[in-house]
């Protein structure tokens, strides 16, 4: 049956901000939600958005950061409703939906080995140089190699985002037709909760559970899970917030970067932010953040971003050298509830929220990047009542930075 579901619209001026003053409350935990088995129905698109959201027993989910200076800015709130009408899908769980077919690149394009043909523990990749080369007087000049390509896979990196639900299992989100795609459990060694997750650029989802515990799990094949060999617990954070996130635009070879969670919603430096060792898997402390139960996100371009619940949640850009905020976005009507998580994808960002506690989750977008012109950045929900708690979300960085 379609149910018509009411769609809140929040504007926020994209340009010119006054400074805010941020609200502090704790962050809700709520039992673990159900989610559809494997396999997927079909979905009637409703639109070209999507998002990502986090939390178990405490916050969870995947997200990006930035590079800047601290200033905290914000605007005028304009709040519109309107309603549309969504197609439940034929499966129990009614959410189910088939994915689109995988464009691959263009035979000219270079990519790089998939997920089975690397090894080790190491969260980040580099390419090798080009080389110049002549032969009985020709000159002929090889170009230099791309440095971290992204791999041509099954389960495509640049078309949507990976979300993870409370009891292991990895959908995916896709934002040109509001659907989701159930790709299956993980085949790990530890039982659910999981906490949060992030995914590289070579397709590889790496899942933290609410132990701390982080494993490595293949994206074209969830069966694969391995251990790292990252050491839980490193300089006394349990869990965290945690996302890929490219060294820079010219430098595509990504790392983990981490925010911790310590139930803090807001105060003054108040949360360790730190980066995963690529090598040897050692937390790197960079700094701290005034967030401690955010999720992070991280973009192909090397921004830093956070999602920080509280009374008044925020978008919050920060320096990915060392957490400091450098622009907070409010978020009227975004509340992360019983979990949560966030991704960046296409110059926007979309949240995953179990606002009502209930194990149900929403689909949030922000036009962070103001496409259509008018000067805002508007907040839509794109999705209710999605059967599945989302505690984190992964978005690889080979996903565009730009609308597509």
């Amino acid at each position: 049956m379609v149910r018509l579901t009411p769609v809140l619209i929040l504007a926020l001026a994209a340009c010119g901000s006054d400074p805010t003053t941020t609200a502090s409350a704790s962050a809700t935990d709520s039992q673990s939600g159900s989610s559809s088995g494997g396999g997927s129905t079909a979905e009637t698109p409703t639109t070209g958005m999507s998002a990502s959201g986090s939390s178990g027993d405490g916050p969870t989910g995947s997200g990006g950061m930035t590079e800047g200076g601290s200033t905290t800015g914000t605007t005028g709130v304009t709040i519109t409703t309107t309603t549309v009408g969504e197609t439940s899908s034929s499966g129990d769980d009614g959410t189910s939906t088939t994915a689109p077919v995988q464009t691959d690149t263009g035979p000219d394009q270079t990519t790089s080995t998939g997920p089975d043909q690397t090894s080790g523990g190491t969260t980040g990749t580099s390419g090798g140089e080009g080389s110049s080369s002549s032969d009985g007087g020709d000159d002929t000049t090889t170009a230099p190699a791309e440095t971290c390509p992204c791999p041509d896979l099954e389960v495509a990196l640049d078309d949507g985002i990976f979300v993870l639900s409370q009891i292991a299992e990895i959908w995916k989100y896709y934002p040109e037709f509001n659907t989701l795609e159930n790709l299956g459990p993980i085949g790990c060694d530890l039982p659910p909760s999981t906490f949060s997750m992030a995914v590289d650029r070579l397709g590889y989802a790496w899942v933290q559970y609410s132990g701390g515990q982080l494993r490595k799990v293949d994206v074209t094949n969830l069966a694969l899970c391995t251990d790292p060999g990252y050491v839980p617990g490193q300089g006394g954070i349990a869990n965290f917030g945690m996302a890929f996130v490219s060294n820079s635009d010219a430098d595509k070879c990504d790392r983990i970067f981490g925010a911790q969670y310590n139930g803090i919603p807001e105060g003054n430096m108040v949360a360790d932010f730190f980066s995963i060792d690529p090598v040897n898997l050692a937390q790197v402390k960079l700094g701290k953040a005034n967030y401690g139960s955010a999720e992070v996100t991280g973009t192909g371009d090397g921004r830093a971003f956070l999602f920080a619940p509280a009374a008044l949640s925020k978008l919050v850009e920060v320096d990915k050298a060392n957490g400091a905020t450098i622009q907070a976005i409010p978020l009227p009507g975004v509340q992360a509830g019983g979990g949560w998580a966030f991704a960046f994808f296409g110059g926007d960002f979309y949240f995953f929220t179990d606002a009502q506690s209930d194990g149900k989750s929403e689909v949030t977008h922000i036009d962070y990047d103001d496409s259509d012109n008018d000067g805002m950045q508007e907040i839509t929900v794109l999705k209710q009542n999605v059967p599945l708690k989302i505690v984190g979300a992964g978005v690889s960085t080979c996903a565009p930075t730009i609308p597509m």
